[in-house]
Formats: structure tokens, sequence, C-alpha cells
């Protein structure tokens, strides 16, 4: 049989012809078609058909190839399906049987290759799992692909004696843990399986090395249906006591029931327990702390010294809710403990605020506020001096683990790129090429900002070639550009920039760039752009449009005109006139409803809170949804106006809420918007707000770093500030435990004035959130440093109520620190 005859049944799609063909062959017929398949796939996988065949060839794989080491890839490459509705044509059985049928010696080989090779976050080769089963007899593989894929895909029910070997190794790979909580049949059937020891201390190993929440789930099943005797909690209370530092708060839960469990049996050593309340008090999860002090509590008459001192641990927690619980805790027992702990308590009490202090007899020790560093803007970095320079930054900016783009790394990969083009475009080629070999992948059809930027790099290896219409000084290549669908005003503009530059570079190349900044803000000096544009008027070269423009919208907003009276080009007359009409946007706070036009609700809308922009951004909701967070380039906004950065704030309002609810670290967005100049208005103040109730914890890390940079600024309005936390935490679009320990971290960094102005705006909306505790927390703390007195909006109303409600006892406490008498 010729190899044509197999090409044609790989062609055909049957399975069952090609495997009877291979079977057929004889060992020379064999050696002869595997160089022929081997060249077939080769050239097919080059073709724009790649994509057919690909189970076809994994059969005449498994029919042809001679070894074990070109066997394994081929079959990690070519899928095969094992979907419903294919059973009349079962192509797995087709492969396995032609691999039975030629009785291979290395199979133990291909056995161990393949199960290497499976991969172990997708599993979904349930191909390469019926081979390694099919013929792995009792020797199975363990490694972490082939392991997660027999769990995920019902190996239970193909379980072997010889398997009993494999279940340590099952329990120890990550994944196993998510597939037991979503399988909950493994969980059982390891329990009747397994010896009961090694169960019990895998599992426990596991929820001491945590995990993703659904991995630890898994574990907590299993820890359940093992059902742990108090006599095995005894034998592993220090293994209990190691889940309780860092873990989950569920698997932290987990291990303080089981050993007070153990100590209700009268099991628990004393000490052990001490140990494990140190631990259980420097958590941050208020129920498992007041579990834990309660719990403690109960030996405080047999044990005074010893509680009081542990308990004295929580003198250092950020809530003062359980700092007041420890100090009541303490109050009860302090008196049957000796006088050297006594001392010790008066001395630890100067942790605590002064009211929870003088309860145990002692003083606060009142820590220095620290004061906020002037703010200096900080000077643009020099220019790219080199084209070895231009290659690293670039492979830095656009590598395979790159995210967002510095924009001053953008900035001065631009202004090099045009600067090296004129002065030598072959030696920039080959600068560049390294570059462009690592983005095959690019496409000139997207025109996102990020694509241009690539796309204008790229331009630049070409040899310029002449435009077939007369050029104008005035051309404007991007003048008919569509605008990007999602991306906004800001970023279109910047899109269609760089755009711009990619055909100035191909059809008009200049000098130089007129643009670049100064400053990291992004601003623009004055002098600067003068002299750069009395250079070209003395080279006979007028900037791009839309380079000027960006020159011009990078000026300060006190510029005088008078600094480019002496330019005679048509740039310096655009310069004077744009500064003599210069005119900002009406800038305005709504409440704007965004309809899901995907939803079959989509008559439903999702009502929040936007700034508009009139003109540029009369609808921002419509930009809520919008997920091209790399390509928009956000980060490049604020120094692309940094003389309008409540322009900047308002485009960027839309996406700092849908923040809130989904991740992706965007890098410093708010503190380089808070570092930008022009007016700090309501859109900045409403961005920052968004920002504090971020989901992830390094946005809202940013987020107050440009609180920081705005209060040394004295930029920061905290009555503004305190107005959107309060409508947004009142309406539940911000989560009241986001937002509280951000603004604890700005007051105690040195802006306690501004958000004091922020929590007395604010709480008169929250008196009736089920959080409002934690904010009047945070509002006591502030109002004991300051002393600022007045009083608080309802604050005498709650204050006066009955009851130990966490929102009473606060409010009483920030009457007492405002002056007042509750």
């Amino acid at each position: 049989m010729t190899f044509a005859r197999i090409q044609a049944l790989i062609e055909a799609g049957h399975a069952y012809p090609l495997e009877e063909a291979l079977k057929g062959l004889t060992a020379e017929q064999r050696k002869e078609c595997a160089k022929d398949l081997i060249a077939y796939e080769k050239a097919h996988r080059a073709s724009d058909r790649r994509w057919q065949y690909g189970e076809q060839l994994a059969i005449a794989g498994a029919g042809l190839l001679p070894s074990a080491s070109s066997l394994t890839p081929w079959l990690v490459r070519y899928r095969i399906s094992t979907h419903h509705g294919r059973r009349h044509d079962d192509r797995v059985g087709a492969l396995v049987d032609v691999l039975r049928h030629r009785e291979l010696t290395w199979i133990p080989d291909l056995v161990t290759r393949i199960a290497a090779k499976m991969p172990a976050r997708e599993r979904w080769r349930q191909d390469l799992l019926h081979v390694v089963l099919e013929f792995c007899g009792d020797a199975p593989p363990d490694s972490d692909g082939f392991l997660l894929h027999f769990m995920d895909l019902g190996g239970h029910t193909r379980w072997k004696p010889a398997f009993d070997a494999l279940i340590p190794r099952m329990l120890e790979v990550v994944g196993s843990g998510g597939i037991m909580g979503f399988r909950r049949q493994w969980p059982e059937f390891l329990r009747d399986r397994a010896d009961r020891q090694v169960l019990l201390d895998c599992c426990l190993a596991r929820l001491q090395q945590g995990g993703t929440a659904a991995e630890v789930g898994g574990f907590l099943v299993l820890h359940e249906i093992i059902e742990v005797t108090v006599e095995e909690i005894a034998a592993h209370a220090r293994d209990y006591v190691a889940m309780l530092p860092d873990s989950r708060s569920t698997v932290a839960g987990l291990a303080q029931d089981r050993l007070k469990r153990l100590d209700e049996a009268e099991r628990l050593d004393f000490g052990l327990l001490c140990e494990a309340s140190r631990w259980v008090f420097g958590r941050t999860e208020k129920k498992l702390v007041r579990a834990q002090l309660t719990w403690l509590g109960k030996h405080g008459k047999a044990n005074p010294d010893e509680v009081v001192l542990v308990a004295a641990e929580l003198f250092a927690h950020e809530s003062d809710d359980l700092r007041g619980q420890a100090v009541k805790l303490i109050a009860k027992h302090l008196g049957n403990a000796g006088d050297t702990t006594q001392a010790q308590i008066r001395t630890l009490a100067e942790q605590l605020p002064g009211d929870l202090a003088a309860q145990i007899g002692g003083t606060t020790s009142q820590e220095q506020a620290p004061e906020l560093a002037a703010f200096e803007p900080r000077p643009f970095p020099s220019p790219i001096a080199t084209l070895d320079e231009l290659t690293t930054e670039l492979l830095s900016a656009f590598g395979r683990n790159s995210s967002y783009v510095e924009p001053s790394t953008a900035e001065r990969i631009i202004e090099a790129v045009v600067r090296f083009a004129w002065e030598d475009r072959e030696a920039l080629g080959r600068a560049i090429r390294p570059f462009s070999e690592n983005t095959p992948w690019f496409d000139h059809s997207q025109h996102s900002p990020r694509s241009e930027l690539i796309g204008a790099v790229l331009d630049a290896r070409d040899k310029p070639r002449p435009l077939k219409h007369e050029v104008s000084t005035d051309l404007d290549f991007a003048r008919n550009r569509k605008a990007e669908h999602g991306i906004g005003a800001v970023g279109d503009e910047l899109a269609k920039r760089l755009y711009e530059i990619g055909r100035g570079l191909v059809h008009l190349p200049k000098p130089a760039l007129v643009s670049t900044p100064t400053e990291m803000s992004g601003l623009l000096d004055p002098v600067t752009l003068a002299d750069r544009l009395a250079r070209a008027e003395a080279e006979g070269w007028e900037p791009w449009q839309r380079d000027l423009r960006q020159a011009l919208q990078r000026l300060p907003r006190d510029t005088d005109a008078a600094v480019f009276a002496s330019l005679t080009s048509n740039a310096g007359a655009k310069v004077r006139d744009w500064l003599a009409n210069r005119t900002d946007p009406e800038i305005a706070i709504a409440e704007r409803a965004y309809r899901h036009p995907w939803r079959y609700d989509s008559y439903m809308g999702e009502t929040g809170l936007y700034a508009t922009v009139t003109p540029g951004l009369e609808e921002p909701e419509q930009f809520l949804r919008q997920h091209d967070d790399w390509g928009s380039m956000k980060e490049w906004w604020p120094s692309l106006l940094p003389a309008q950065r409540e322009v900047v704030a308002a485009h960027l309002v839309p996406h700092l809420r849908a923040r809130t609810a989904s991740k992706g670290a965007d890098g410093p967005l708010l503190p380089m918007l808070a570092e930008a100049h022009g007016p700090a208005g309501p859109a900045l103040h409403l961005a920052l707000s968004y920002g504090l109730g971020a989901e992830l914890t390094v946005n809202r890390a940013h987020a107050v770093d440009a609180v920081l940079i705005l209060a040394a600024r004295d930029q920061l309005d905290g009555s503004t500030l305190g107005e959107f936390l309060g409508r947004l935490l009142d309406c539940g679009d911000l989560v009241m435990n986001r937002v509280v320990p951000g603004l604890r971290d700005a007051a105690r960094s040195g802006a306690a004035r501004q958000i004091w102005n922020a929590l007395t705006t604010a709480v008169p909306r929250l008196w009736t959130h089920n959080r409002a505790a934690d904010v009047i927390e945070l509002a006591v703390e502030l109002a004991q440093r300051l002393q600022p007195g007045g009083t608080v909006g309802g604050l005498a109303e709650v204050a006066a109520r009955k009851g130990s409600s966490k929102a009473v006892v606060q409010a009483k406490r920030l009457m007492s620190a405002l002056g007042g008498t509750a």
C-alpha cells in the first residue's frame, strides 16, 4: 500500500477505513509511509487548511511513527474529540486499536511521555487519558496532568487496586481540591478506599498549604466527610493551630472550631490555646476574633494573668470595636492578676485611644501625626540616546509579560523612532527587527492606541514613499480615519495622533516631534515649545498637525502668548491663535442609566453617578462595559490633557466604576491624574471615590496615593469627596469594608484633616448602613486626634439610643470625642 492511499483516507475523514488500512501494513511499508506522513504533515501544518484532518492525523501517527519520542508530541498536537454523537465512528478507539495491533515494545515509554505532557490547567484531553489508562496496566503514571484529568473525568469509575498507590499524590497535586469540591463523589470514594491516617494527614497538609477558594473548599469537604474524632484532633492539634495565622477564613474557622471542641473535652493544653489566640488576634476577620476572645475569656478566672496578656495583643488591632471588647475582658479579670501583669497592661494601654485606655487605668501615648511632604513635579526623563537603548525599551514595554505601558516610556519611544528615522532609516530598521520578530501577531486592521503605537514603530522600518497627491503643510493624515469604538474621545485622539506618526514616517518624515512633554505629568514648558518651533522654522519644516495640537494641549493654563511672538511660521501663528481662544468644556455630575443591550431584561437600567463633558462626553455610561484595558492605554490619558484633568477624570469614571466589580490592575492611573494640572473639581473627586472602592487591592492602594498627592498639593476637597462617598455607599455602589481602610491609611499618612471633613459629610447618609460602625470608628480616631469640636448630622440621635449595638457604641465614643455627652 502506498502513502497516497493513506493520504486519501486521512482526507476522507473516516476513522474505521483508515484504521484497517494501517493494520494491514507490513513493517517495511510502515517505515516508508512514516517518512511520507511526516513530510505531508509539515506541508499541511504550513497551509491554510491546517485546522483540518487533525483526528485522522492522530490515528495515522499512531499507526506509522517509529518511536515514543516522535509519537508523543504528535498526539499532543492533534486532539481527538470525544463529544457525544460520534459513537458510530469511535476515533479514540481506532487510535487505541492501531497501537495495540502494532504490539510495540516502547508503549510504557509512550504512556510516561504522554502523561507528562497532559496539561494540568485545561483538562479536556480525554483522548490522551484514554490512551494512558488503556496501556498503563498496574503501573499508572503520577504526573500532575494525568492525575487531574483522571479525577476530573470520572477516574473513580475506572479504578484498579494498583491505583491505591496514587492517592497521596492525588491529594498533593494542586487542582485536586477544586475537583473534589465540584465532584463530590471523590471525597466519599477516597474515604472508603484510602488509609484513614494517610487521608487525614494529606488533608490537613493541604489546608495548611492554602490556595484558591475552590481548592481549599474541596479539602474542607473532604475533612467534613472524614468526620475527625476528638482523639485525632488531639493528635493533630498543632496542625490545626498552624492553619490559624494566614489561611483563608473558612480554614481558620474550621481550625478554631476543632480546637474549641478539643478544649471542651478538656484535652487542649492551655499554652496551645494562648498560642492559637495570638494567631487569631492578628487576623482581620472580626467574627473569628470575637469568637476567639469569648473563648479565651472563659479561662480568665483560672488563668487571669495569661488571659489578660494574650487579650492585650488586640491593642494593636485596626478595629476599635475589637480593641474595646478586649479592654472589657481585661477590665473584668485585671483585678485578679498580679502586680507585674497589671503594670504590663498599663504600659501596653499606651497603644489604645484615650477613652479605652482610661477603662483599665492607663493613658494613651498619642503618636505625632505625620506631615505630608511638599509636592514636587517630576521632570521628564532624558531622551533615548542610542538605537540599542531603543531596542531594549521596545522589548521591555511589549514583552511577553508586559501589561500597561508607562506613558513616559511610550513618549520616549515614539520621540526616538521619529528622530532616528530621520537620521538613519536603515540603522533604525535593524534596531527594530528584534521587536518586529516578537510581534508576528500584530494586525494593522486594529486601530486602538496600543495598536497604533506598535504600528507606528513598525512603519519606521519602511523606506519613505511620496504621496500620490501634492503634500500640504496642513495635511491631516487621520482626518478621515474612523473613530475606534469604545475608547472615548481622549483615547481616540491619542490613536489618531499615533496613526499620524505612522503615516508621517512613511509619507512625510519630520526631524523631530514637538509635543514631547518636559514634566512627568505631561506638561510642556512653553519656552521649550517655542525653541522647538524656532528650530523648525530655521530648518524649514512644519510639525505634523496632530503633533502640534498635542503640544498645545500640554501647555500650562497660564501660558503667555508673548513667548511665541517672534515665530513667523504657520505653527507659531496657530499657537498664538489657540492661546487667544482657549476654552474649557463644561463638566457636570449626573445620575445616568446604563442599559444592557445583550440581556433579555435590557429594559432595566443600571443607574450610576457619572461626570459628563459638554462637548465631548454627553453619555459617559455608554463606556461602562468597555473591556479593552490594554488597547485603550488609559494610563496615558492623564498626560495627554495635563492641564484639563477634569476632562480626563470624566472619561475615566466609567472605567473606574466598572473596576468596583472587576479585577484588573491599572497601574498608578489615579496618582498620574492627581499629578496633572487644572482644576481639581467634582469629576476628579468622583473618580477618587470609585478608585477607593475598587475590587482589586492594588487599585485601592493607588487611589490612596492619589488622595495623598492631592492633599499635599492642597487640592483635596474633603467635603466633596465625602459627598460622593456617602451617596455611593448609601446606594450600594461602593463597599464599606473596601473604602474605610483606604481612608484610614490616607488619614494616618498625613491627610487626617481632609479625611475628617469627608467623614463628617458622608456619615449623615450612613447611619442606617449595616456597616456604619466601621466608618464611625474611623471618625472617632480622627476626632480624638484632631479635637475638631462641633458635631455630626444625626450623631446625637444615634448616641441617645439604648442598647449596645456597634453603631451605638461608636456613636457614643464620637460624641465624647467631640466634647458632647450621650
